[in-house]
């Protein structure tokens, strides 16, 4: 009677504690329950689906969750999943190639061949707004200074842009026409240059409604044609203009509106074939810096090509900043370029062809190697442009805490991340909370998606992961914004 009895009152001791725990559980996440329910019960929701995993990767326990195996847009936030990835398999000390090459024979400094620039899918080529020792011109003199290296004074072939690493599809078959020809829609290229981008210059007129004049282009863009339809608008209206255009043609059909009273005015758009302009800059740099070219500037798709890699003799190598440096920028800038490239380096590289399918089927593959259930995960491209990718929190947040398993893929990754009232995205957001210089995350937006994905630390400094995702909300976008960060500044609160 004595032992039953102590046995009684340890169990009843044991299942106080574990209530207590509980209760004391539900009081600590109670304060997000209710901005969970404050955010669902907005009436601009009833049209809208969304998903909200919150998981606490230093205690291993699910936090909150609502939707958490909806299948949902993720915007700009599949960058985490292509970056994460591309980190994971290639490694963060990572660095691109691109080769100066040459067939034939050097003999009393002419070279009776080919010269040959062999892209490996660097997006940093020439791209000044990571650092301004990838500009172009450092990069042309890096290859002419060891062109003369050779004694080569005159080429008696023809300067070949060889992007044939990747396929010849730039854009992912995904994309709305509406965003092919604008800067963010500018896709992958084996030959990248200023981030696949070019910008066209706009005088508006004296009143609303008249034409607006082209002015230039910079850079020059070799044979480009425009259609102009653009007018002048409102003052103050900002860049209101679509312009479309196909990878590999030339004439580009401008619309929409510049503002009035902003004379000079620039607009962003996408390179029609990085690697011919690449050729073509080349040719120009080396006549302008004594080097006589007698031939022409092709890419491999416009003149065959009698020699394979193999047989080229490689005059200088062009190294990349470290993938951890481009990853960085993919995600803080959401430069959607950068993505694609990475994505289809790792089917170059990982599954044997430079291309989205490939590339797509490698990350696809990764997830499901490392246990995440990848049932419903939809992956079209790597920059999240395309309506078409389906993604749930769950997933999402997964592979957040996958990367929070390793403190160094950890620290890189979020090195992209923008945090809260400091930087990219989430700079004007959460100042004077308890989020601001804690919570980072990455951002994603389209037109009827608005989605974060990332990191922050409760009132213990527990790290917790968490992705939130709404898609087809039907008030307006500072709302949705607004509503969402009060439900992600109550996670820091916990």
């Amino acid at each position: 009677m004595k032992s039953g009895f102590s046995f009684f009152t340890a169990a009843v001791v044991i299942l106080t504690l574990l209530v207590s725990s509980y209760s004391s559980e539900q009081k600590r996440i109670r304060p997000l329950k209710k901005a969970v329910d404050d955010f669902s019960s907005d009436s601009f929701m009833r049209s809208a689906t969304w998903g909200l995993m919150v998981y606490d990767v230093t205690d291993r326990k699910e936090l909150l969750s609502v939707n958490p195996d909806l299948g949902l847009i993720p915007a700009s936030t599949q960058k985490v999943v292509t970056t994460l990835t591309a980190l994971a398999t290639m490694g963060a000390d990572y660095r691109f190639e691109t080769l100066l090459q040459y067939d034939g024979k050097i003999e009393k400094n002419v070279l009776n061949g080919n010269l040959y620039i062999t892209g490996n899918g660097d997006p940093s080529l020439g791209a000044t707004q990571m650092h301004d020792s990838l500009a172009l011109e450092k990069v042309f003199d890096f290859w002419l200074q060891d062109l003369k290296k050779t004694g080569t004074t005159n080429i008696a072939g023809n300067i070949i842009a060889d992007g044939s690493l990747f396929d010849d599809h730039m854009i992912p078959p995904k994309w709305m026409w509406e965003d092919i020809g604008n800067y963010y829609g500018a896709g992958a290229h084996a030959l990248t240059v200023y981030e696949n981008m070019y910008t066209v210059f706009f005088q508006p007129g004296t009143r609303e409604g008249d034409p607006a004049k082209v002015l230039r282009t910079l850079p020059v863009v070799p044979d480009m044609e425009f259609i102009n339809d653009v007018t002048t608008g409102p003052r103050g209206s900002g860049d209101r203009v679509y312009i479309y255009g196909v990878p590999g043609q030339n004439t580009r059909w401008l619309t929409g509106t510049v503002p009035l009273g902003q004379n000079d005015f620039p607009v962003r758009g996408s390179l029609p074939d990085p690697g011919f302009f690449l050729a073509h800059s080349f040719k120009n740099f080396l006549v302008d810096n004594g080097i006589t070219v007698q031939g022409q500037a092709h890419t491999h798709r416009s003149i065959k090509m009698k020699n394979q890699q193999s047989a080229r003799v490689i005059v200088s190598r062009w190294e990349s900043p470290e993938l951890l440096y481009i990853a960085e920028r993919t995600n803080l800038a959401s430069v959607n370029t950068y993505a694609e490239n990475l994505l289809k380096k790792m089917g170059s590289r990982f599954g044997g062809e430079g291309s989205f399918q490939k590339g797509t089927s490698v990350v696809t593959d990764f997830w499901k190697e490392n246990r995440i259930e990848t049932t419903g995960l939809r992956i079209h491209d790597g920059s999240g442009l395309s309506p078409f990718n389906n993604i749930t929190a769950k997933q999402l947040t997964e592979m957040l805490v996958y990367a929070a398993g390793d403190e160094m893929l950890y620290t890189h990754l979020i090195k992209g991340f923008p945090v809260a009232g400091e930087s990219g995205s989430l700079s004007r957001l959460f100042r004077e909370t308890s989020s601001q210089g804690i919570l980072t995350a990455k951002s994603g937006f389209l037109s009827n998606v608005r989605a974060y994905s990332g990191y922050t630390r409760n009132k213990k400094g527990n790290l917790i992961a968490f992705t939130f995702i709404v898609n087809n909300y039907a008030g307006p976008n500072i709302q949705l914004r607004d509503n969402m960060v009060k439900v992600m500044d109550a996670i820091s609160g916990l």
